[in-house]
């Protein structure tokens, strides 16, 4: 039962949103009284709680495929990388970090989120060729990502998705490009 509120509590912040995450609409979209979601989830926080979870889990669970099913060359990546970027994740993104603002425990789950999508990223981005440290080009690129994400949800038009696949594109191709620049060795900073 669980799994099945938080499963819709998911489905209407994908598709209202953050302030649209109340127990009475959640309890609506489960099918369920709310008394009922009340037992599982006594309080929004908890409810909250056990959303962030979820959304971390499949936020990162994305990466991982990205980083095994990368292409092999690194504007491929970012276009792969660009693809993560769905409104729908972005919703889901913004909700753990409205949520995380307001919450203590909420902002472990993502910090642990930050830190193992920049692991993925940098694994990803140095079997490319680029920098495998995971320090600032891999901050950069993750920061790139999400900023361009939001701005395609906030302008919801064909343009905003274009750039946010030719950017991260570039970015990754940039990056990598740096590397073999830095070590004159075609990227074999190993």
């Amino acid at each position: 039962m669980r799994d099945r509120i938080v499963a819709a509590a998911l489905t209407v912040l994908q598709s209202e949103g953050w302030s649209a995450l109340t127990q009475p609409r959640v309890a609506l979209a489960a099918g369920l009284r709310q008394s009922h979601l009340t037992y599982y989830f006594p309080t929004r926080r908890d409810l909250v709680t056990a959303v962030s979870r979820e959304v971390a889990r499949r936020l990162l669970a994305g990466f991982e495929r990205l980083a095994r099913e990368a292409p092999a060359d690194p504007r491929g990546f970012g276009l792969s990388f660009a693809r993560l970027c769905t409104p729908e994740q972005t919703r889901l993104l913004l909700t753990l970090v409205l949520a995380a603002d307001a919450e203590p425990a909420i902002r472990r789950i993502f910090r642990a989120l930050t830190r193992d999508v920049r692991a993925r990223l940098a694994e990803t981005i140095g079997r490319l060729g680029g920098p495998r440290d995971g320090g600032d080009a891999v901050a950069l690129m993750h920061a790139l990502g999400v900023g361009l994400a939001v701005l395609e949800l906030a302008r919801a038009e064909p343009a905003a998705r274009r750039e946010l696949r030719t950017s991260t594109a570039l970015a990754v191709s940039r990056l990598v490009a740096g590397a073999e620049t830095m070590t004159g060795q075609g990227g074999s900073r190993r």
